[in-house]
């Protein structure tokens, strides 16, 4: 199925976070102050980090990835989100 084709905008990817306890908590408390459902939030947030590139830079850091899996985020000056470009790779355009 191609994203957003005939769908009215709507998301067709789906994936399943476990959270424990307390960040349930956290996130329940969170939506109920930003007025949204928890789990729309949690898409927010979780789209938020991986277009952050510090966020995404400290992640392979701490997780210690193989430099040939290391991702760059890349942001086009046309485009409204980031794209990644695996280490190595020159033509972010294709």
């Amino acid at each position: 199925m191609i994203e957003g084709k005939g769908l009215g905008g709507k998301k067709v990817n789906r994936v399943g976070v476990s959270l424990s306890n307390s960040y349930l908590k956290k996130l329940n408390r969170l939506s109920i102050a930003c007025n949204t459902k928890p789990t729309t939030l949690a898409g927010m947030i979780l789209e938020r980090c991986l277009d952050d590139a510090a966020v995404v830079e400290q992640l392979q850091n701490e997780l210690g990835v193989y430099e040939t899996y290391r991702v760059l985020p890349f942001k086009r000056h046309d485009a409204a989100d980031v794209t990644y470009l695996l280490k190595g790779e020159t033509y972010p355009w294709g």
